[in-house]
């Protein structure tokens, strides 16, 4: 499971959706006191939002996958791009 991702996602509103670690300690205490609070989504629930239903368990881990490489090399992505991705690669081997 992903834990201390700060995830950045708000189609429309003009938010990024950038995924990266948190930047200092207070900001990782947020992020759990937000979990802690019930203020968070899990990555199922945005990944829901961004393809306006039920994403597939294959999506979801090949994201959270792309998140923890993202957390171990300490770069951010752009989630909306990994998901549009690996579904242009999901369909192209249907």
């Amino acid at each position: 499971m992903v834990q201390g991702a700060a995830i950045q996602y708000n189609r429309g509103d003009g938010l990024s959706s950038n995924v990266r670690s948190p930047k200092d300690d207070e900001e990782e205490l947020k992020a759990h006191l937000a979990i802690l609070r019930g203020q968070s989504k899990s990555l199922k629930e945005v990944l829901s939002e961004m393809v306006d239903g039920e994403p597939t368990e294959a999506l979801v881990e090949a994201v959270e996958n792309r998140i923890l490489l993202a957390q171990e090399q300490e770069e951010s992505i752009d989630l909306e791009k990994i998901v549009e991705s690996i579904q242009k690669m999901q369909s192209s081997w249907v």
